[in-house]
């Protein structure tokens, strides 16, 4: 029967389920598919969606849950991986759908929300997904944070996002007593577009850490002795100790990270020693910061 031919067509292309009304649209009558439900062939998965034929890979399962349940959107770890977005579980079927709904899926996880504004959402293989920044807003609700900061940092590195992205659409969702608000907001200011004002931050936090543990005040912004044209952002130079203060935001950047290690390997030819350490170091470990420079002074 052509109708059947034309429903099965449409069946494989939504992970093997269809809709009622895609059903009625297309010549079925509602005693045909009553008929089919109750002979088996078609088997009811959520109100008014039926599993035709079984397509149960994470791929179809996404499918059919965007075709049967109202206006779903790929989202969180399935987004992440059509995306691809590093470090996160793969083989998952994630989507979500506007809060007032109380639809459920077989074998698909659903998210539930009220803030998914349509320029949250682009179309990749035919399907509605969340965008990189949104889905790094949303995975922030499920990642420890030194998770989620590998990932911003790995996004960050390759340009396939900006800072500026991802807090764009986190002023519009993150509010307080949100999964994941803090540790996304942390992570978005120490990477921020600014870096003059992000490096004097962790100028001034070093100096108070450096003090706090009554070491002797380093000389700051000082000149490079084979290179004058650059600085170590803090030294000793009767020990040839140089400090650099890394800002996660610039620690990403390809090319910065390349420079970087280039300036190391001349200190150490000119036998200094220079030690690089970030905004986690400063304000988690700062006892191990005071006592590594301690002790290389001490040499």
């Amino acid at each position: 029967m052509q109708t059947d031919k034309l429903i099965l067509d449409l069946a494989a292309g939504q992970g093997g389920v269809i809709r009622k009304d895609q059903a009625l649209a297309r010549g079925m009558s509602e005693g045909m598919i009553i008929k089919r439900i109750r002979s088996g062939q078609w088997r009811p998965l959520a109100r008014s969606v039926y599993r035709i034929f079984d397509m149960l890979d994470p791929a179809n399962r996404i499918r059919a849950a965007v075709a049967g349940l109202p206006d779903a959107v790929v989202s969180h770890e399935s987004a992440a991986e059509m995306l691809s977005i590093p470090r996160v579980w793969r083989g998952l079927a994630v989507v979500t759908v506007h809060s007032r709904t109380t639809h459920s899926f077989p074998d698909v996880t659903i998210h539930r929300c009220h803030d998914l504004d349509e320029s949250h959402i682009a179309t990749i293989d035919g399907l509605p997904v969340t965008t990189m920044a949104r889905t790094i807003v949303d995975l922030a609700a499920l990642l420890r944070p030194r998770h989620l900061s590998a990932i911003v940092d790995d996004l960050l590195a390759a340009k396939k996002v900006t800072v500026s992205d991802v807090q764009d659409v986190a002023s519009t969702v993150l509010r307080r007593g949100k999964p994941g608000s803090t540790s996304l907001r942390t992570v978005l200011a120490e990477r921020a577009e600014s870096p003059n004002e992000n490096a004097s931050r962790l100028e001034l936090l070093g100096l108070d850490v450096l003090r706090s543990f009554q070491l002797p005040d380093p000389l700051l912004e000082y000149p490079i002795p084979w290179d004058e044209n650059r600085r170590f952002d803090a030294a000793y130079p009767d020990e040839k100790v140089a400090i650099e203060w890394d800002s996660r935001r610039w620690h990403t950047q390809v090319e910065a990270f390349e420079r970087d290690r280039r300036r190391d390997r001349l200190a150490t030819l000119h036998d200094w020693r220079l030690v690089r350490f970030t905004w986690d170091d400063l304000t988690t470990r700062p006892g191990d910061v005071a006592e590594t420079v301690r002790s290389l002074l001490a040499k």
